[in-house]
């Protein structure tokens, strides 16, 4: 009787110690715990993307940001969306805060369970990925609007005073801005991880595109303010040949 009475609170004694402990009675401690940090996670992202969100919104209008925007071709876009410089940048950046906090967010979810294990993977995956992606596109932003710059500073520093070499100025100054366009969309998809030999294969036709319109418009140009001095040369060699085999023929 008393080793039945010893078995059984052997028994009884394990089960206790093997049984987590548990957080309202029902709730197992180590899960109340991850999905509490989860949450605390959450909250403190949110928090963190509202407020770089206004600061940055401060920063752009008090440093002169949203006023050089506009000069860009980026920047007028984004106005004519309703978007300062400042609106954008502090979204753009709050909802990075956001989907950092998130995924953090899920990969320590995934601790609770130990099939909860994609979430590990993908969050993992994501949180990897992202700062290529925000590079990427820190990359974009800065080298389109130097691009911008670039191309209007080069049209400035000619000036023209005829129509037809304003014309072949533009045409060069926006084909330099295209082509500076295409090689930073490139890099930036290349710090994005994303597969560009596709584009390689575009740029050949795009260089050959480019040189054949550059010397149709420089023909084009060129041909208007020297077509009255080639008739006139043209009529005076004419004319002259004329007269020499007049004079020949009175001359036989």
């Amino acid at each position: 009787m008393a080793l039945g009475c010893t078995l059984i609170m052997s028994v009884t004694n394990s089960t206790i110690a093997t049984t987590p402990p548990k957080v309202f009675g029902f709730i197992p401690q180590y899960i109340f715990y991850t999905v509490l940090a989860a949450i605390v996670i959450m909250v403190v992202g949110y928090i963190v993307g509202r407020l770089v969100e206004i600061l940055i919104k401060k920063i752009s209008y008090t440093t002169g940001l949203d006023a050089f925007f506009r000069k860009t071709s980026i920047g007028r876009a984004l106005l004519r969306s309703g978007y300062t410089a400042g609106d954008f940048l502090g979204l753009f950046v709050k909802w990075v805060i956001y989907i950092a906090a998130i995924f953090y967010a899920l990969l320590e979810l995934s601790y609770a369970s130990p099939n909860l294990s994609f979430l590990y993977d993908t969050s993992r995956s994501v949180l990897s990925y992202l700062p290529y992606l925000v590079s990427g596109v820190i990359i974009l932003i800065i080298g389109l609007i130097m691009v911008d710059w670039i191309s209007d500073y080069f049209k400035r520093s000619y000036p023209v005073n005829d129509q037809y070499s304003q014309t072949l100025l533009n045409f060069v100054g926006d084909a330099f801005r295209f082509i500076l366009y295409y090689m930073v969309i490139t890099i930036a998809l290349s710090v994005m991880k994303v597969n560009v030999t596709i584009l390689y294969v575009f740029a050949q036709g795009l260089a050959w595109a480019i040189a054949i319109g550059l010397g149709v418009a420089i023909g084009l140009v060129l041909a208007i303010p020297l077509r009255e001095p080639l008739r006139r040369f043209l009529e005076q060699g004419w004319g002259g040949s004329r007269r020499d085999n007049k004079e020949g023929g009175s001359g036989g």
